[in-house]
């Protein structure tokens, strides 16, 4: 095959792989037109900003060429965002055969090539060799690193593509597969975070924040003992790490050591005296131990420091009614509802504050989600309170021994406001029993049995 019909080969993989989004591109890559006659040279770059790629990656080429021909015959034959290129050759004796690809990913692209390689050198196809493949990520990166409020899913397919590029540093793909995991947790998917976590921590041991996100992940899928060792590894390589603590806390409360617990936040809060979140989480701890005195302290400083937090709000709105203090807890979940008007938990237990109270209660917020229609939990129990069901039905309902606990409690509440005191005593007793102490409703139920029966 002569050379000008090498040429034209290269031209037509030219016209099949060029990105037709060229404006919009942040790679190019440059090489030199006609390879037989003028010699090889290419220029690239990645993650560029698109009105200057193809001056930079003309400079690249020109500069690797060595004679006055050679840099004459440079051209930008292609530009693309978060795509790959690969071009392919095989040094003949007083002549080169010369091919490049853009593709979607970098093994096609590096396919393409070497096709276009074999068909362009004849006998000397076994010869053809990759000399260069590159990815450009940009947006594959903004989109890995969550920029412009990217969802979980771009998230995730941005930091996977980085990932299979091949074209990331040994730090970069650290962070990649933190980023992913991240992305994972986020639409709680923990196994996969957990996973991904891992990749990470097996390439940087010493990544002191994957250590912390492969614990938090641990502990929202409720493996609390593994939690608290990915913490502990976290805090070994910073001892300052608040949010670390923070996280540690939560777990030992999770495991019942409300001690430890306390104890974690109280480090996070010498570290951070601003900490919202260590304030609040102590608040539940104490609530949890049954100190309403230190809980509400702490209660009242998270919302000092964070008035408009909903979560303070709600920590201290059941404080208050498992105070007995009705009319305090029904504006405090008022607070929270004004922020999230679908919590269905808070509106349930502010209609049980209100009617307590002896205010009026209003009934729309349960009634919406009466009217849409929902069958996931606690939908029974609104579908109880608006006389839709009876209180057997509403038990009858719960599918999980946690529902079930939860039907029992309120269960209770709907008995007490029709003065059947000794009916709504036995199913307090039954959420007591049966209930984790961490659930809202152990603590409702437990208050509500001290009232009727005080020591």
């Amino acid at each position: 095959m002569t050379g000008p019909a090498r040429t034209r080969f290269v031209a037509l993989i030219v016209a099949i792989t060029l990105s037709p989004s060229l404006a919009a591109a942040d790679g190019a890559l440059a090489i030199t037109s006609n390879a037989v006659q003028d010699g090889v040279a290419y220029g690239f770059v990645r993650n560029f900003p698109a009105a200057t790629a193809q001056a930079a990656a003309l400079d690249t080429c020109r500069r690797m060429s060595n004679t006055q021909q050679t840099v004459a015959s440079c051209r930008i034959v292609g530009m693309f965002t978060d795509r790959c290129f690969a071009i392919s050759l095989v040094p003949q004796a007083g002549a080169t055969t010369l091919a490049w690809a853009i593709e979607a990913e970098r093994q096609a692209a590096q396919r393409k090539a070497l096709a276009g390689c074999a068909g362009a050198a004849g006998n000397g196809a076994d010869r053809c060799r990759v000399v260069q493949s590159r990815c450009d990520g940009s947006t594959w990166a903004d989109a890995c690193g969550g920029r412009n409020g990217a969802a979980p899913e771009a998230r995730i397919a941005g930091c996977t593509a980085l990932i299979d590029s091949g074209d990331e540093s040994a730090t970069d793909l650290v962070s990649d597969y933190v980023n992913r995991g991240n992305a994972h947790a986020d639409r709680e998917d923990f196994d996969r975070a957990i996973a991904d976590y891992g990749e990470a921590l097996g390439r940087n041991p010493t990544h002191a924040v994957a250590w912390y996100d492969r614990g938090s992940a641990w502990r929202l899928k409720g493996d609390y003992d593994k939690a608290i060792a990915d913490y502990d590894r976290a805090i070994a390589l910073n001892p300052r790490y608040e949010d670390a603590f923070v996280n540690r806390g939560v777990a030992y409360a999770r495991k019942g050591d409300t001690d430890r617990a306390i104890s974690e936040f109280t480090t996070a809060l010498m570290l951070d005296a601003s900490d919202v979140a260590a304030y609040r989480n102590r608040a539940d701890t104490y609530v949890d131990k049954g100190d309403l005195a230190l809980a509400r302290e702490d209660y009242d400083e998270a919302i000092r420091r964070a008035p408009r937090d909903p979560d303070a709000y709600r920590g201290r709105g059941y404080l208050h009614f498992y105070a007995g203090e009705f009319s305090a807890a029904a504006a405090d979940l008022g607070r929270v509802l004004a922020a999230e008007p679908d919590d269905v938990y808070v509106l349930l237990w502010r209609r049980l504050a209100a009617a307590r109270a002896g205010i009026p209660s209003d009934e729309g917020g349960l009634a919406r989600v009466a009217s849409a229609k929902r069958t996931d939990w606690p939908a029974p129990v609104v579908a109880l309170f608006l006389g839709g069901l009876s209180a057997e039905a509403a038990i009858a309902a719960a599918s999980t021994p946690a529902q079930a606990c939860e039907a029992h409690f309120y269960v209770g509440e709907w008995r007490l406001l029709r003065n059947d005191r000794a009916g709504a005593a036995a199913a307090w007793q039954v959420a007591v029993d049966r209930c984790p102490k961490s659930f809202i409703e152990y603590k409702g139920a437990r208050a509500e049995l001290q009232r009727l029966n005080p020591p």
